[in-house]
């Protein structure tokens, strides 16, 4: 097998949740420029729209459908549309809710709706994605978005720690169960990237330069550096690959530096996906 053939994408149509900013929507340009069909979902239209735009000269397509995944009816009404044009074997999940609060001060629905957006909606997505594949005996692959903070201890996202850690065991638990069939899901958890819900973290010089000093590679990351490895996962090269959870967060795991909560209390947030 040649380079080209090594890193080339199988899929011809492939989901992308929460595509309307951030990784979601950098994912969504590059597939539509390997010549992917890529149905962005996500609640906000004129985002996905935005998204779309960002393609026009690309030799794929972007589609926005409309949906909320904590919704299962949306979510099934979402995969109908692209099921019209035929059967979707990737996805990208990396559709998530953010609402970042000290565990202390964090009302019961603050944390129902951050779990049900990363969980609930992960598996409304994920469960409903692989449907037409397990019933056609098709092979297919999912990278499911998490976060660094699914396994450190996160000041400020209990809440969204708890339901990305939920992610990443589901993700195994069907890579393992849905793996005879040839469907392949993988887990990637980034770390302090430039997206909407975590550039006010670095709003302050000085936890910026705490943040970066965590980092074993001393910098923020930049949106291609995480890019990457999602889309390697939809590769021909990546086809051994499953039930695995892979950090991309210039090594900030290596240490056991976060931020305090006195941090998220004076409105420094804490949130690295």
């Amino acid at each position: 097998m040649t380079l080209a053939e090594l890193f080339s994408i199988p899929h011809e149509r492939v989901v992308v949740t929460g595509a309307g900013s951030g990784i979601g929507r950098a994912v969504s340009c590059v597939l539509a420029e390997a010549g992917v069909s890529v149905y962005a979902f996500g609640r906000r239209v004129e985002a996905l729209e935005e998204t779309a735009g960002l393609t026009a000269a690309a030799k794929g397509t972007v589609t926005a459908v409309s949906c909320d995944v904590t919704d299962p009816d949306q979510v099934a009404a979402a995969f109908e549309r692209v099921e019209h044009d035929g059967v979707a074997t990737g996805l990208v999940n990396a559709a998530a809710q953010m609402v970042k609060s000290p565990a202390r001060s964090m009302t019961a629905q603050m944390f129902q709706q951050v779990v049900a957006s990363t969980l609930f909606g992960g598996f409304n997505v994920v469960h409903r994605w692989a449907r037409p594949l397990l019933d056609g005996d098709l092979a297919g692959s999912a990278v499911m978005i998490t976060s660094n903070s699914a396994s450190r201890g996160t000041p400020g996202v209990s809440h969204s720690s708890a339901g990305k850690a939920g992610i990443e065991s589901l993700t195994q638990s069907l890579a393992r169960e849905w793996g005879p069939h040839g469907i392949q899901l993988n887990a990637v958890g980034p770390g302090a990237f430039p997206v909407e819900k975590s550039v006010d973290a670095w709003s302050n010089p000085a936890v910026a330069a705490r943040m970066q000093e965590a980092i074993a590679l001393g910098r923020f990351g930049e949106l291609h550096e995480i890019v990457g490895p999602i889309v390697f996962l939809l590769t021909r090269g990546a086809g051994y690959v499953t039930g695995q959870r892979l950090r991309v967060d210039g090594g900030l795991g290596l240490t056991r530096w976060s931020l305090t909560e006195n941090d998220i209390e004076t409105g420094i947030n804490n949130s690295y996906s």
